[in-house]
């Protein structure tokens, strides 16, 4: 049974519990969902960098993925509200704000989220709220590693790709000044073109090298350094994620007692 007060709908304990396990479970749900998301997302530039999918087809995967992440973010904070209590609501952007008590007043008041509305109900548990609101953050900082990480590989592959241009046309300048060396007898008045040109190729490969996605060049080893803090870091979040769910399934269980 629900008390109704000026502050909104009250349930009662048991109606209350119910209510907060079905939020975090909930939650659950839509945390496997977003794992979901994160291996299509890792699987496509895995097939990218294979060269087994075109930029064109990882750009649409991208962005479907980009997109389930948003809805997925909008069902997730409108949880978070619902736990949250009768100061907190979703906005039309699906961000989570403050809001005064007044606004709330109403048994009919709803969470406007995306097409689907849910029934307000002033759950009052900031404690199981901010288990979400951790998990959140720490998802946040994942996507960050794990996007900064796809970028380094490539960076590192567009540099490999450069270093053996560079390589092609050292050796074709060395080819080139070998064969008028043997030639200079007779080819004495071709060989300041020829040499001209071996400069050129030299100054192209060494402007690319400088250009090169607009940095510094990084040695093997120092690539590898960048790829594995990167790495170690992910983890680090990764783990750090899995101890808040258990926290939030300790608590699914505290409740069901």
């Amino acid at each position: 049974m629900a008390n109704g007060t000026g502050n909104g709908i009250h349930p009662d304990e048991e109606t209350r519990n119910q209510e907060i396990v079905a939020s975090l479970r909930g939650f659950l749900k839509h945390q496997t969902e977003r794992v979901s998301l994160y291996k299509e997302f890792n699987d496509a530039f895995k097939e990218y960098v294979a060269k087994r999918m075109t930029p064109e087809e990882y750009a649409t995967i991208c962005n479907i993925v980009t997109q389930g992440f948003v809805e997925l973010s909008i069902e997730i904070l409108a949880l978070e509200a619902h736990l949250g209590g009768p100061e907190h609501s979703i906005n039309a952007s699906g961000t989570s704000t403050e809001t005064s008590a007044s606004d709330l007043t109403s048994p009919t008041s709803t969470i406007t989220n995306g097409e689907n509305t849910r029934g307000r109900l002033s759950l009052n548990s900031p404690e199981h709220a901010q288990l979400i609101r951790h998990v959140q953050v720490l998802e946040k900082q994942k996507l960050a590693l794990t996007v900064q990480g796809q970028k380094l590989a490539l960076e590192k592959e567009a540099q490999e790709a450069q270093d053996l241009k560079d390589q092609e046309a050292e050796l074709q300048a060395d080819r080139i000044v070998g064969a008028t060396d043997m030639e200079s007898d007779v080819q004495g008045n071709e060989m300041n073109g020829i040499e001209s040109e071996g400069q050129e190729i030299n100054a192209e490969s060494t402007q690319a090298q400088s250009q090169l996605n607009g940095s510094v060049r990084l040695s093997e080893e120092e690539w590898q350094v960048k790829l594995y803090e990167n790495r170690d870091r992910l983890n680090e979040v990764v783990e750090e994620i899995n101890d808040k769910l258990a926290d939030i399934q300790e608590a699914i269980a505290v409740l069901v007692l």
